[in-house]
């Protein structure tokens, strides 16, 4: 089983939703985050964007990744929407990242893709209620509720109860907010 590692990008001049508006911020985020892909083992890479016009400025940092449009009107609907795409494309299930976690680790990512042989879902949540990391064997849109936003971790774990969808659960990773968002990128900077 090799399920895809998707990276879930908006265009970085509109910044990185609930986090920054700030489009150099959301260029590092980008950054950081696919050179953290690129370390993860067993997967295959994809990059899914949106909108459709932030292909070109992406092209040239895709190395390594399918680079494909993202399928949804909101970020909760290309968010639900990947695990579909990831089947289409050919992979056995998906772990989906967006570009507000590039703190983990590649060793927990290689960890959940390959818990997913054996379950139908990893859940890494995030310290702050976020969700930091989903891997599901394959699309399971009734997880997802209609909206413009994707569920938090209690919301997910509920549903996933509802809809006998079972995740495994690995230890939480630390969340970058608004306001550790600028101590990350002095950080990133200084190398």
């Amino acid at each position: 089983m090799r399920p895809a590692l998707i990276v879930l990008a908006e265009d970085p001049a509109s910044g990185v939703p609930r986090l920054t508006d700030d489009p150099d911020a959301a260029d590092t985020l980008l950054a950081r985050t696919l050179e953290l892909a690129r370390a993860v083992g067993g997967v295959g890479r994809v990059l899914l964007f949106s909108p459709p016009e932030a292909e070109t400025s992406l092209t040239s940092r895709s190395l390594g990744f399918r680079l494909w449009p993202a399928d949804g009107a909101t970020h909760g609907a290309r968010y639900a929407s990947a695990f579909r795409q990831a089947g289409e494309l050919g992979y056995e299930g998906a772990l989906v990242i967006g570009l507000d976690m590039p703190t983990i680790a590649p060793d927990r990512l290689t960890e959940a893709a390959t818990l997913l042989e054996d379950h139908q879902g990893v859940l890494v949540p995030g310290e702050d209620g976020r969700v930091a990391a989903l891997g599901l064997q394959g699309a399971e849109p009734t997880l997802f509720p209609p909206g413009p936003d994707l569920p938090d971790v209690e919301g997910l774990r509920t549903r996933a109860r509802q809809q006998l969808v079972r995740l495994h659960e690995l230890e939480p990773h630390p969340t970058l907010t608004a306001p550790t968002l600028a101590d990350y990128l002095s950080m990133a900077a200084a190398g």
